[in-house]
């Protein structure tokens, strides 16, 4: 059965008011005025009323054991769901074989200290083509993430590997490529950047029913797999004809515009995770939370 096109009849709004509750929001990477204190990260996050965080491992993951544990333990203990986004240099398509097989090393990396932390979605970019074919590039990084997952999946405990859609037109990462690469890999889920479409489209994914055509492209391709884990990144974004330029705030004169999407979420009864990648992440996770909020309340 297509979850997204079950329609949720007025009877059952008790049963989806529960299913709301498990939507989850919270900010890309810790709040300025908390870094260094992990303790008074999650309980900025906490007392903010929100119940997600992704760990910013960026331009690597640079930390020890010893502190992973800390922060899976502060997470765990403030009820924060956590998820890492893994180094933007990742490039398992490179013309470079060192480049390729360092790419590699940080998503085992990434697996092995994700049960330390909590973390149950390792976000990354997959990089460029390399100057490869489509299916080639296909081919490339198929077999470089099912080394990875071979490797390295079962320490992770359950953290599943998440590809973002890429913001960059000609970057690997559009919706196609997705589906394919996590339709014919194990431990692999897409995480979907609604910004990030949005550049890619040029502004077209906007308005409810090209939201809605997406996410039935994804449920079509990967079925319960992508309902019951879905990542999803939010932000304002600048763009050009190339795709992404600079992310925004959320909810400001730049698109997207987040509204039809919650109102998707509220209608169907989808249980995702919100990361708030704006320019003022927590300003923008709480602003999402208040959209759906909102929409609920309305009812």
């Amino acid at each position: 059965m297509t979850i997204l096109m079950t329609p949720i009849a007025n009877g059952n709004s008790h049963w989806r008011n529960d299913v709301l509750k498990d939507v989850l929001f919270g900010p890309a990477g810790y709040p300025p005025e908390a870094r260094g204190n992990p303790k008074k990260v999650f309980e900025i996050i906490r007392e903010a009323g929100l119940t997600a965080l992704e760990y910013a491992a960026v331009r690597g993951l640079n930390t020890s054991e010893e502190k992973a544990r800390l922060i899976g333990k502060y997470a765990a203990y403030n009820g924060i769901t956590m998820s890492l986004h893994a180094a933007y240099y990742i490039s398992l398509a490179s013309t470079n074989m060192e480049t390729r097989e360092t790419s590699k090393q940080r998503l085992i990396k990434a697996l092995k200290f994700a049960p330390w932390m909590g973390v149950k979605r390792i976000v990354f970019h997959a990089g460029t083509h390399g100057g490869l074919s489509d299916d080639e590039s296909h081919s490339v990084i198929k077999n470089a993430l099912q080394e990875v997952w071979e490797q390295a999946g079962y320490l992770g405990e359950g953290a599943l590997l998440a590809p973002e859609i890429a913001g960059k037109i000609k970057a690997f990462g559009s919706v196609e490529e997705l589906i394919r690469l996590c339709s014919e890999l194990e431990g692999t889920i897409p995480t979907l950047d609604w910004a990030h479409l949005y550049a890619r489209s040029q502004g077209e994914i906007n308005d409810k029913d090209s939201y809605l055509k997406i996410l039935q492209r994804f449920e079509d391709g990967l079925g319960s797999l992508f309902v019951k884990n879905m990542h999803f990144h939010i932000s304002g974004i600048e763009y050009t004809k190339a795709g992404e330029s600079k992310h925004q705030p959320l909810g400001s004169e730049w698109g997207p515009d987040i509204l039809p999407l919650m109102e998707i979420v509220d209608e169907v009864g989808y249980k995702p995770t919100f990361i708030s990648e704006s320019t003022e992440p927590i300003r923008g996770a709480l602003y999402a939370k208040y959209v759906l909020e909102e929409l609920e309340n309305s009812r």
